[in-house]
């Protein structure tokens, strides 16, 4: 077991949170410069239209934006992925002749709900971009060879095109039109292979070979003949255009700052890992290919550096460093009590069994072909504080029969087996049976968390095993030869002097006479009632807030703002931010979203109006407060700081346990996209009014100016141009186009060639004309080389226009997104509903709401719960039933459940505690701790009845027997889950509702389970 769980350990795939096996695909279609509406409408819709019946399906959402469509699909947990994911692509396929020829081909990719980077690498130095790039680009490839990579991500390159960049004022001199160029380029830029000439003379491979390989030969490329088609002059392309390599238009921009240093440009690198791998050896491959790669002077550029920016190894090594500290801690912990409790032969047998059942359990899941994440290492915390009262409970009874009764090794060990092994089997088996239903728990949160339930009912199972086969014949080494049998030590005769002391007040105190007991039982159930509606006070939450290092910024400001704009946003907050100490590194992104922490929605990630940050706190020892502690007052500065840019809003988003993203979502559904922005504001409006709602906005952003050019049929005609001819011209004016490739050699991946327009307001850059004048100058030519103006064929239509068109489930819908601060939201959703409600009254037909996001999860999640914990407990019953042939006195055991919640609940009340899930799981867990006590206590009782003592007698003395026992098991699992609670914030509710549990539990069930006894056991046997 020991060499096992060993290998095990070092075998084991580790990672961070597990990756849960849910059916996620998207479907992205990218068309370059269309609109939100036209590729809603002629792109989204149609790939919907076929994905909306699939089978399964739990979610279907998209997002139309400028130039790109997402659709992500979700299947229910239980569906199976390989055939969901298959359904999807087939559904894609039976769309594609539906969707515009224009765009792209969609693309089909199967996500992981932990789909984040686990290392993020920035490349820096004083060099030239263009140098930097290609070397960022020449890592990303050696990156994407690593094994288990998925893929990688570069943020501040800028790839090398050649710009065919047509001039204007040429243009209508020549009578050149856009398409003409290209054209030109397009038809003469292509090689073919001629096939082979099979002669003795001349045999060889012969190819037609035209690609452009030169810039000289592009730029000499005919493009047409003034005057006459065969006597004019030939145009060249050099006469219409410059033609030129260098970088691709600046898109975004991104640079670093370190431990407060001053922000540099740089080029960050993000790896994202296959699903299911591990995650250490992810990094550390990827580590040593950089490191590789630096060595390599042809890859590496001389004055280029890199910093390891996020490294998710980091997490994964703390907590498994936890797992350890908590074991040993535990260990420690049994040993003192058991020390004081026992002897110290007893301690160090019992404190060895829990390393050992660790090990033991490490091997089991590795068997079974389970990764080594933070819910495995959880429930094996968790576990720590069950599994020390089977150890205990063999301890007692090897103690008791060599100290207290004088027998022999043999002897004692006999009578130990005899006299616990069937109840410390049925208490580890209702213990087992109360964490088993939390594995059914439906839904994506059920299938995060059911790797808890599982390793603790592993380590149950070896700590039974343990205690019976292992601690016993173990013991024969520290117990077999002690000399002073049947003398008590002094703990003994404390111990029996207290027992009888308790057995006294007993039967003076608690159980005088049957009314007595009544007294006590009924003040017991309404201590529990009054508890029960304490308790209903306490607002409850999903998860716990913890201690992540992740941080994300992202700041959107009016979509007009150009990147220079965006720019000094960026450099205010940026200087801000790299002023906190608490802060590591912080990378700045203009023109980009920063997604280092998962966001609610579909949201574009580029954009010129976007500015992002992505930080990392500094290490929880080199900080005053935990993480999240800090992010109300960074989120009101940053407040403060973007008060003087009309129309910018800002959401801070903090690392979080389980699906993360914005706690508060309100799904607005309807047709009229003007309707639902205008119900939208409504909403918003009246949610910024709720004490504790914040970051409060929608998934559409602000409206952008749009300009609609409708086409003059009859004005077309007139002029001999026709409809295509005139869209085209009109685009290669506005952008640049990818119209073919460029070779340059030497196994390097070809150049993009890109026409655009160059025009004067933007001094040589890309894009469309600045200026009015610019706009209504633009060179529309007829077929006849003849020049048109636009107003001439063209019409405009002033209006606005969404950022994003978003759906839900096929129909139009506006998602209201919001954070919490200070309250749960649980309580402000209780707040708001009312509100809402009265709202929706004045709505038209068709508009509703829905609320989504962690309060959906959070109703599922707990609704799931409280049936299994109903499951549980009948399980549980039904055991006990069997074993003791009765139902009165499993009556009286289930008992003590209710008593012990009376601790959790008042607990909880008195520090505000929100109630989360792993609450839930605390006091599932904490049900089968309190049988564990009780069916010992029952049991002893029933002895003494067998005995021949009365029913008073028997509850007396029974409890004074178990005295010392259940002091012990219940002092060392509250010792067991202190270095739980102190570990880490998201789990410190589950650890609270067991101590505070057990503390209830121990005082009420020493004192009322003998009265239950007396008041329900018959008086004769």
């Amino acid at each position: 077991m020991i060499v096992g769980g060993i290998l095990s350990t070092t075998s084991m795939v580790k990672e961070g949170n597990p990756d849960i096996n849910v059916a996620i695909a998207t479907i992205q279609t990218n068309w370059g410069g269309a609109d939100p509406e036209t590729i809603e409408n002629q792109v989204t819709d149609k790939i919907e239209k076929e994905l909306k019946s699939l089978k399964g399906l739990k979610d279907l959402s998209s997002a139309s934006f400028d130039g790109s469509s997402l659709i992500q699909v979700e299947f229910e947990a239980e569906a199976p992925i390989a055939e969901s994911i298959a359904l999807v692509r087939a559904e894609v396929d039976e769309a594609k002749p539906e969707i515009a020829s224009e765009a792209d081909e969609p693309k089909v990719e199967q996500i992981s709900t932990q789909d984040t980077p686990v290392l993020t690498v920035g490349l820096y130095g004083d060099i030239d971009l263009a140098v930097l790039s290609k070397a960022a680009e020449d890592i990303e490839d050696i990156l994407e060879t690593v094994p288990n990579v998925r893929k990688v991500d570069l943020s501040g390159n800028r790839e090398e095109v050649i710009h065919v960049q047509l001039i204007p004022s040429r243009m209508m001199t020549m009578g050149v039109s856009a398409t003409q160029v290209a054209n030109a380029i397009q038809q003469a830029n292509r090689d073919l292979p001629w096939d082979q000439i099979e002669s003795d003379e001349i045999g060889t491979q012969l190819r037609y070979y035209g690609r452009f390989r030169s810039l000289e030969d592009l730029r000499n490329l005919p493009v047409t003949r003034l005057g006459d088609e065969q006597e004019g002059r030939v145009v060249r392309l050099q006469e219409v255009a410059e033609v030129r390599r260098d970088l691709e238009r600046e898109k975004n921009r991104a640079f670093l700052s370190s431990n407060g240093e001053d922000f540099q440009p740089v080029i960050t690198v993000d790896i994202v890992k296959v699903p299911g791998s591990d995650t250490i050896k992810v990094i550390d491959d990827s580590l040593a290919a950089i490191a590789t790669a630096k060595q390599n002077p042809s890859i590496w550029p001389y004055g280029m550096e890199y910093r390891v920016i996020n490294n998710d190894a980091d997490q994964i090594n703390k907590d498994l460093l936890n797992v350890f500290n908590n074991a040993w801690q535990g260990v420690l912990g049994v040993f003192i009590v058991l020390l004081f409790a026992l002897t110290w032969r007893e301690a160090i047998i019992a404190g060895l069994s829990i390393p050992l059942t660790f090990l033991g359990t490490l091997a089991v899941l590795f068997l079974f072909g389970f990764t080594l994440n933070k819910m495995v290492q959880i429930g094996m915390i968790l576990a720590l504080g069950l599994l020390v009262d089977v150890f205990i409970l063999m301890m007692e009874g090897m103690h008791d029969g060599i100290f207290v009764e004088g027998l022999s090794f043999n002897q004692a060990a006999l009578k130990t087996v005899k006299t616990y092994a069937v109840p410390a089997f049925s208490g580890q088996l209702t213990t087992i049976l109360a964490l088993a239903p939390l594995m059914a728990i439906s839904g994506t949160m059920g299938k995060f968390v059911r790797l808890i339930p599982i390793t603790a009912i592993v380590c149950l199972l070896l700590s039974y095993i343990i205690a019976l086969l292992v601690d016993i014949p173990l013991s024969r080494y520290l117990l077999g030869n002690i000399k002073t049998k049947g003398q008590k030590s002094k703990i003994d005769r404390l111990t029996e002097k207290v027992s009888e002391q308790f057995r006294n007040w007993s039967l003076s105190a608690t159980i005088r006479n049957k009314t007595t007991a009544k007294i006590w039982a009924l003040g017991a159930i309404a201590l529990f009632i009054t508890s029960t509606i304490l308790v209903g006070t306490v607002p409850s939450s999903l998860f716990a807030e913890g201690d992540g290092r992740k941080l994300s910024i992202n700041i959107e400001l009016p979509p007009t703002t150009t990147l220079n704009s965006s720019q000094k946003v960026a450099d205010e907050i940026g200087e801000l931010l790299r002023e906190k100490d608490y802060l590591e590194s912080v990378i700045k992104l203009v023109g980009q979203r920063s997604g280092l922490v998962q966001e609610s929605g579909l949201k574009p990630n580029n954009g010129n109006y976007l500015v992002g940050f992505s930080a990392i706190f500094t290490p929880e020892e080199e900080r005053e407060q935990l993480s999240f502690e800090y992010i109300d007052d960074l989120r009101s500065e940053l407040n403060t700081a973007l008060r003087q840019y009309p129309g910018a809003s800002l959401v801070v988003n903090a690392q979080s346990t389980g699906e993360g993203g914005d706690p508060i979502e309100i799904e607005l559904s309807g047709t009229d996209m003007d309707e639902l922005r205008r119900i939208s504001g409504e909403v918003q409006l009246a949610l910024r009014q709720i004490n504790g709602a914040i970051d409060v906005r929608d998934d559409l952003g602000a409206l952008r100016p749009d300009i609609k050019l409708r086409p003059r049929r009859e004005a077309m005609n007139f002029y001999g141009i026709s409809d295509d001819e005139l869209a085209n011209q009109g685009r290669y004016m506005m952008t640049d186009n990818d119209i073919g490739d460029f070779p340059i050699g030497g196994g390097e991946e070809d150049l993009e060639i890109r026409l655009s327009t160059m025009w004067a307001s933007r001094d040589g850059g890309i894009g469309g004309p600045t200026r009015r004048d610019e706009l209504l100058s633009i060179p529309l030519f007829n077929n006849n080389g003849e020049n048109i103006t636009g107003s001439q064929v063209l019409e405009a239509e002033f209006g606005n226009a969404p950022l994003s068109i978003t759906h839900k489930d096929a129909q139009r819908t506006v998602t209201v997104l919001a954070k919490n601060k200070g309250r749960t939201v649980g309580e402000i959703v209780a707040e708001f509903e009312l509100k809402l409600a009265e709202m929706k009254g004045k709505w038209g037909q068709g508009y509703d709401y829905k609320f989504a996001g962690e309060l959906e999860t959070q109703g599922e999640t707990f609704a799931s719960a409280g049936q299994m914990a109903i499951v549980a407990l009948f399980l549980v019953f039904s055991v006990l039933v069997i074993q003791f042939s009765s139902f009165t006195q499993p009556f009286i055991i289930m008992l003590a459940i209710p008593f012990a919640f009376i601790g959790t609940f008042l607990g909880f009340f008195l520090l505000q505690i929100p109630i989360s899930f792993p609450a839930v799981i605390g006091i599932i867990a904490l049900t089968g701790i309190v049988v564990n006590d009780a069916i010992v206590m029952i049991e002893t009782m029933n002895s003494h009845r067998a005995k021949g003592m009365n029913v008073r007698d028997a509850a007396a003395r029974g409890a004074a027997d178990r005295l010392r026992p259940i002091l012990t098991t219940s002092i060392t699992t509250i010792v067991g889950v202190i270095p739980l609670a102190l570990s880490d914030p998201t789990w410190f509710p589950l650890a609270s509702a067991i101590g505070f549990g057990l503390v209830a539990s121990t005082l009420i069930a020493l004192i009322v389970i003998p009265c239950l006894y007396l008041l329900l056991t018959p008086s004769k046997a």
